[in-house]
């Protein structure tokens, strides 16, 4: 963090002060003298790297208040110089600070022009400055320092005035709704107390007048006046103080104010020039009079402290990175080093099982395949469900048909079955010899059915109800082959009447077979 140092300027000379933490510490007075500026610019190498704050407690100012139509951007910008080139076209130390809109009307904007009107003053001051490359936050003034902190004070916000003391003479400032609204400083010639207390009352009795021609305040109101003076030195100053018609006052206690403020070094006099000094230290205004070209070098300090905070903090972030990556990495080491312990305990206790297993010819990568292989077969095993539905679906169709059992097994080749006669008709129970000699995998169901009993003596009826039957089984997916029928109907073997068939043939019902096959 760079040090604050205050230039406080009133006059022809120009003191230093160092602020750290609520104490000031004075480090050099320097004049205009040519020997005065050379030990100003040998201060300035000394303290390169500390921020400079020039603080003027001068009676050369200037103050203008103007209403102006509320813009914006680049237009208010360019309005605001072109008035202050108007109002102070001789420095270029010189800003305008917003008091805010009216409520009514057109909502002007009323704004505060302010200057420090003599640049003789602080031109020897402002090229050392330059010339030692300093690094100038800015140039102040007491009204503007006071404008941050006596609105604290006021505690109202109607129209006051404030009086203050410092090494430059007594100093009255006007705020109006806790606004500054001008400045002046009165010079002493020998700053004894009889002659503060005069010159506050005398002044501020003349600014009421002013205040009252300018219809700043109404007439036949009491101007409250505050005096910022030492507990010790208050009395003295009622003397010549005194409420009346035209003014009220009020004293505030110097030491007081100062110990609110965190300011250790607490003034033993009436003398608030280590307040200013504090406030503008701890809070500085937003305004200053100093032209860019004169605060270039803070401009490139604060680029430089916004780099180097970053790089802080992307280094404190990395650093947080690595310690949160090397925590994980220890981590993993002790849970890498449990997982080892507790494999080699899950394989202790595999091989301890491996060991107590029956022991086999087969080798594991031989039963692997093997039983990959089972697993392929298992997908390639057929369903016996559409066969069956397409058998049911038939049995439907001829419910004289009555089962008895089945058959299912699975073939690589479908036995080839005799031949058809010329003259025998369609559906006779061969299969073609395409489909019957075709080879590959078969499902196939051997039926085993009987007939109705009431057909036993009529053959043609169940050669028909049969035929029938397997005509209904057979389809361009279905192979249907008739292996056993009730009779035997070949042509090498003799035919028998029906007496000669036994009584116990007769009795029995007709019984036939047949098989079924589809190919998957």
């Amino acid at each position: 963090m760079a040090a604050k140092r205050i230039l406080l300027l009133d006059g022809p000379f120009l003191s230093a002060h160092c602020w750290s933490a609520g104490r000031i510490q004075v480090e050099g007075e320097f004049n205009q003298e040519p020997v005065g500026l050379e030990a100003f610019a040998a201060y300035l190498n000394k303290h390169r790297s500390s921020l400079f704050y020039v603080l003027a407690d001068i009676s050369e100012e200037g103050f203008q208040l103007e209403d102006l139509p509320y813009i914006q951007g680049g237009d208010r910008d360019a309005l605001l110089q072109r008035r202050l080139g108007q109002y102070f076209y001789n420095t270029p130390l010189s800003t305008a600070i917003s008091l805010g809109r009216a409520a009514t009307g057109r909502r002007d904007e009323k704004i505060l022009f302010a200057a420090l009107t003599r640049i003789e003053t602080f031109s020897p001051w402002l090229d050392t400055l330059r010339e030692a490359e300093a690094i100038v936050a800015g140039v102040y003034s007491v009204p503007l320092v006071l404008a941050g902190c006596v609105p604290q004070l006021l505690t109202e916000s109607g129209p006051a005035l404030f009086v203050s003391l410092t090494r430059g003479g007594v100093r009255q400032t006007f705020f109006d709704k806790g606004k500054l609204h001008f400045s002046r400083l009165s010079q002493l010639a020998t700053r004894n107390l009889d002659e503060v207390g005069r010159t506050a009352a005398n002044d501020s009795a003349k600014i009421f007048q002013y205040l009252v021609a300018q219809r700043q305040i109404p007439r036949g109101v009491a101007l409250r006046t505050l005096v910022l003076a030492h507990a010790g030195q208050i009395p003295a100053l009622k003397d010549f103080c005194r409420d009346s018609g035209e003014l009220q006052f009020e004293f505030i206690d110097l030491a007081a104010t100062a110990s609110q403020r965190g300011l250790k070094d607490v003034p033993a006099e009436s003398n608030a020039d280590k307040l200013f000094i504090h406030c503008l230290a701890t809070k500085t205004p937003a305004q200053q009079f100093a032209p860019a070209s004169e605060t270039r070098f803070h401009r490139l300090w604060r680029i430089r402290s916004v780099l180097t905070n970053t790089a802080w903090i992307v280094l404190a972030g990395c650093l947080l990175f690595a310690g949160k990556t090397g925590l994980n990495v220890y981590e993993l080491r002790d849970t890498i080093a449990a997982t080892r312990v507790l494999t080699a305990t899950d394989n202790s206790r595999y091989n301890t099982i491996l060991e107590g297993l029956p022991k086999i010819t087969v080798t594991p990568d031989n039963l692997r395949a093997l039983i990959g292989r089972v697993e392929i077969l298992q997908q390639r095993t057929p369903t016996m469900e559409p066969l069956l539905t397409h058998l049911s679906l038939a049995l439907n169709d001829y419910p004289k048909i009555e089962l008895a059992r089945l058959t299912w097994k699975i073939v690589d080749r479908l036995d080839v079955g005799p031949k058809i006669p010329a003259d025998a008709k369609p559906g006779t129970g061969a299969a073609p010899a395409a489909v019957a000699g075709s080879a590959g995998s078969w499902v196939t169901i051997e039926i085993q059915a009987q007939l109705p009993l009431g057909l036993v003596s009529d053959q043609r009826a169940q050669i028909e109800l049969i035929e029938n039957f397997a005509t209904r089984l057979r389809d361009p997916q279905t192979d249907v082959k008739v292996t056993s029928r009730p009779f035997d109907i070949e042509s090498d073997k003799s035919l028998k009447s029906a007496g000669e068939r036994s009584e116990a043939q007769l009795a029995d019902a007709p019984k036939f077979a047949l098989r079924i096959a589809r190919p998957f």
